[in-house]
């Protein structure tokens, strides 16, 4: 039983990481297809779109899944069609065609995110303490490592089909390896059947875990789309200075969440949630206050390591419950929370362009003041060293 364990960890780091360099590839590479398509900023912008709307569309195909297909099932779809999908952003000749490869991926991405959620969570329930954020901070070193190897193939002169395909080959090979190590959906010592629960109404508490969610997707996705642009054109620092605003949160948020699990175990629910929005609170005050592009570059940074810890609780908590499947308690927080990342942070560009961008971005710094305001919520668990393996009731 050990053993199974240790491979099904392995299994989820891979999985974990594997879709985080996913993004990062398509990220990293976006100058290379803009240029290739000759494409300007609203296709691009429209690409981003279709990338969005694709992740609802696979949420919602994952109600429907879920029902007939297993958890482990639909990951291995899921990431196995996002690897073949990318390689298909850097051979579409036109932007059309790029929309629907976009669109097709983020379908794929909603398909991995959910699943790879739902496998973190049974994993967790198994090995009876806390991995999720650890899981969560490979996501966030796969994004690095995509953005990194994007950069080693641009300056190679490499073609982004080229770079995504020899990327997706590599992947594929260790899916091969990692695929036949996932968990079953049904926990050994869970006496409900998947299906049944399935079929139950959703509590009011994964809502709210779903609204906050989509708070913290929103200041997550704020800080990547509007960190660069914030630096150069309000601050004034140069173009290589504001480039690195979303990677000083990127390796701070990846940080934090290796020490996430340990904190949850030694603090609690509450008390770490509560310092942790405190941080990113007083990380994006400094962003939006200070004048010196360094010092906002270390309130990045400081938002990154307070982000870090709130979606992983957010997800063992909901999919820890006893009376709904951890497959519909995460896909309903992910529905939820990429509506709010698909709307929040393209919608303070229409604000920016009334009031400002320094005002605009009050906006997440608002909900980073609701989420600390909802950490009250887990006052009850107290900083008690609680066993993940048993379910519980908010």
């Amino acid at each position: 039983m050990k053993g199974q364990l240790r491979k099904a960890r392995r299994a989820m780091i891979f999985f974990f990481f594997s879709t985080g360099c996913a993004y990062g590839l398509l990220t990293a590479r976006m100058p290379a297809l803009r240029e290739q398509l000759q494409a300007g900023e609203a296709l691009i912008g429209m690409a981003m779109l279709c990338l969005g709307c694709g992740s609802l569309a696979g949420f919602a195909a994952m109600h429907v899944l879920q029902r007939h297909w297993s958890t482990r099932g639909i990951l291995r779809l899921g990431s196995a069609s996002l690897l073949l999908s990318l390689p298909l952003c850097g051979l579409a000749p036109n932007g059309l065609l790029f929309c629907a490869a976009c669109a097709l991926l983020g379908g794929c991405f909603a398909l991995a995110d959910v699943t790879m959620n739902t496998q973190g969570i049974l994993l967790e329930q198994r090995l009876r303490h806390n991995c999720l954020s650890g899981l969560h901070a490979c996501y966030s070193l796969g994004g690095l490592g995509g953005s990194l190897l994007g950069a080693i193939f641009a300056a190679l002169g490499a073609s982004p089909l080229v770079t995504f395909m020899t990327a997706s080959g590599a992947q594929l090979v260790c899916w091969r390896l990692f695929a036949p190590c996932l968990l079953p959906d049904r926990a050994e010592r869970a006496p409900t059947d998947t299906n049944d629960m399935s079929r139950r109404r959703v509590p009011l508490f994964i809502y709210l875990c779903g609204f906050l969610a989509m708070a913290a997707y929103a200041v997550e996705g704020s800080c990547a789309e509007w960190s660069a642009l914030l630096l150069h054109t309000v601050k004034g620092a140069p173009e290589s200075t504001a480039a690195l605003g979303f990677g000083a949160f990127s390796v701070a948020i990846a940080l934090s969440r290796l020490l996430g699990d340990g904190l949850r175990q030694r603090w609690g629910d509450f008390v770490l949630l509560l310092s942790s929005t405190a941080a990113a609170v007083c990380g994006l005050a400094i962003v939006l206050l200070s004048p010196w592009p360094l010092l906002c570059l270390a309130g990045y940074a400081l938002t990154g390591a307070g982000m870090a810890p709130i979606m992983p609780v957010l997800l063992s908590r909901a999919g820890s419950r006893g009376d709904i499947s951890p497959q519909q308690a995460t896909t309903t927080m992910a529905t939820l929370g990429y509506a709010g990342l698909l709307v929040i942070p393209p919608g303070i560009g229409w604000l920016a362009q009334w009031y400002g961008l320094p005002t605009a971005l009050l906006l997440p710094l608002l909900m980073a003041l609701l989420l600390m305001a909802s950490s009250l919520l887990f006052r009850e668990q107290g900083p008690t060293r609680r066993t993940v393996g048993q379910r519980q009731d908010a």
